[in-house]
């Protein structure tokens, strides 16, 4: 149930048929990625060419780090330049010096792209860390094993804003590599993991790669149970620990509802975890957990009655 396939046909069905109605708000509590390593450029191995992601990640993660390190000396020059990365897709997020900079989202069947951002760099060494993102097997046609992933080959390359005639190709730099996140290594999905460093107030809006976590009652009945994901932008959900997929909203609010098994709920209460990404909706705080009444055609917001 949790094919891309059916959650498009799902959400095409939902869009049509059902209307909403409010129920009671989830509590919610977040905790940040940890990204302390790869924000410094400290990967598992490293290369001195651009490795394709399908390869290096052998089918374990969503996610590689791609990071390497540039030496500035004459800032005038190269101060303010343009990355220019020359990539497979679909998804490409840039940290500068540990700081968010940039997202480049093509459209899944692009083949490869050109994502290019203007950036700020130092006197001295910095670090660039490029996060590439795959969308699963399931985004994909035929001869997957044949089609090359992440910034494959690149290139990579610095072009100075003032002097444009200066550039600067990273490809075959020494590239430093971490394959998936810290927080899913850790397991922040798992509502059994100890150590997850929720923060039960003040929850963060606004900022990539953050984790929410919530509990909910078990629906009663049999009827399908939908998460309603509005106010999120792109990320992945768990309910107990158990996937139920990607999930990719942007502007089109219509995809906004992802199904549920009900062998994945608990006899009481379960807990729902969401990773978002890229962090630029409006937070978790409109997101709920709905059931669709077959006999009315009718889709009903599930009254949680559960705090957290």
């Amino acid at each position: 149930m949790s094919n891309p396939r059916f959650r498009t046909f799902l959400t095409a069905c939902l869009a049509l048929l059902c209307t909403c109605s409010l129920g009671n708000p989830l509590k919610w509590e977040w905790a940040s990625e940890p990204m302390q390593d790869t924000l410094l450029g400290q990967g598992t191995f490293t290369a001195s060419k651009l490795l394709d992601q399908k390869n290096v990640t052998a089918g374990a993660s969503d996610y590689l780090w791609y990071m390497t390190e540039v030496v500035v000396n004459d800032t005038t020059v190269w101060g303010k330049s343009t990355l220019q990365v020359n990539a497979k897709g679909p998804i490409i997020y840039s940290y500068i010096n540990g700081f968010w900079w940039g997202v480049y989202d093509s459209v899944p069947s692009t083949r490869s792209f050109v994502y290019d951002e203007d950036i700020s760099l130092k006197r001295g060494t910095n670090i660039i860390s490029l996060l590439s993102v795959t969308l699963g097997k399931s985004n994909c046609s035929g001869f997957i094993d044949m089609k090359e992933t992440g910034i494959v080959g690149g290139h990579v390359k610095l072009i100075s804003i003032e002097y444009p005639d200066n550039v600067l190709d990273l490809s075959k730099s020494t590239w430093s590599y971490k394959v998936g996140m810290n927080g899913m290594a850790r397991k922040f999905y798992d509502p059994k993991s100890n150590g997850v460093p929720w923060i039960p107030r003040n929850v963060s809006i606004g900022v990539p790669m953050t984790w929410y976590k919530t509990t909910f009652k078990t629906p009663e009945g049999s009827n399908l149970v939908v998460l309603d994901l509005i106010g999120l932008q792109r990320g992945k959900a768990w309910v107990n620990g158990q996937c139920i997929g990607r999930y990719r909203l942007g502007e089109n609010s219509s995809f906004r509802y992802y199904a549920v098994p009900r062998p994945f709920f608990n006899k009481d209460v379960n807990t729902l975890v969401l990773f978002e990404e890229l962090g630029l909706g409006k937070g978790p705080f409109n997101v709920s957990v709905d059931i669709i009444s077959i006999e009315s055609r009718n889709f009903v917001k599930w009254d949680q009655g559960c705090s957290s």
